[in-house]
């Protein structure tokens, strides 16, 4: 095997086993924030709050490993738009050569009364 084998084969693994990930999209419309604390967004797995709220967008975050990981990662992401929350979240568990935890929402701006 080459070197430049061997490097392809390390990076992939690298990638593969190693990367968290997370993206947003912001929606026609949409407006995006100044970005807040990853500690003020507030999570939920309901579309439904008790609350008036403007979306954003779409959020999504993926790591290696449990749920804790992937969490601090939305809400970075989340934070990172001006979100104070995410609605609707969902939970995506990929169990390979590596366990991944991949969670998935609505980034909204929730209005104060």
């Amino acid at each position: 095997m080459n070197n430049k084998t061997k490097i392809i084969y390390l990076l992939t693994f690298v990638l593969i086993t190693g990367c968290a990930i997370s993206t947003h999209y912001i929606h026609e419309g949409g407006q995006k924030y100044p970005a807040i604390s990853p500690d003020e967004v507030k999570i939920y797995t309901s579309n439904k709050i008790d609350a008036r709220y403007e979306v954003i967008g779409s959020i999504a975050a993926d790591n290696v490993g449990d749920g804790d990981a992937a969490m601090t990662a939305l809400k970075k992401e989340a934070a990172s738009i001006g979100a104070n929350a995410v609605i609707d979240v969902k939970l995506t568990k990929l169990a390979s050569t590596v366990s991944r935890t991949g969670l998935s929402g609505v980034a909204v701006r929730v209005l104060e009364e």
